[in-house]
């Protein structure tokens, strides 16, 4: 009788501790950014995306998580920023967006991004002149 009380509980615990994992475990998708919107205050920051290679899209909030679940994220206009421009100079290249949680539509939920994982040429800042093509910054270049 004991042994049984005891595996029944040992199930009961991996089955909830998988739920956990599944539901809050961290993963990475790629994607092509299409857009970003939220102002991180009255709106929540969102990085609207597509699979690569597919028209199947996918929305991530994007917020500071802080200490629970424990991923330490307090970036999140940083990340916003840096979505902003990687769609604006390499929307048709896939990068690797790392989160966590599940896209669930009836509960209205969304994974939360915690990096962009792009090339460098998506990633640097750039400087434009009416008319003219735009130029990548270097650096410690100045504008």
């Amino acid at each position: 009788m004991k042994s049984k009380v005891s595996l029944v509980l040992i199930v009961l615990l991996s089955t909830v501790l998988f739920v956990i994992w599944f539901l809050w475990g961290s993963n990475s998708w790629e994607v092509q950014i299409s857009g970003t919107t939220g102002d991180g205050q009255a709106i929540q920051y969102r990085i609207e995306t597509v699979y690569a290679g597919t028209s199947k899209t996918l929305i991530f909030r994007n917020e500071d998580a802080g200490f629970l679940p424990p991923y330490f994220k307090f970036d999140s206009a940083d990340l916003q920023a840096l979505a902003g421009r990687i769609k604006e100079q390499c929307p048709e290249v896939p990068v690797i967006i790392k989160g966590y949680s599940l896209r669930i539509p009836f509960l209205n939920m969304f994974p939360n991004a915690t990096s962009i994982d792009a090339p460098e040429r998506c990633t640097q800042a750039t400087t434009r002149s009416p008319g003219a093509a735009a130029e990548t910054l270097e650096p410690g270049q100045a504008e």
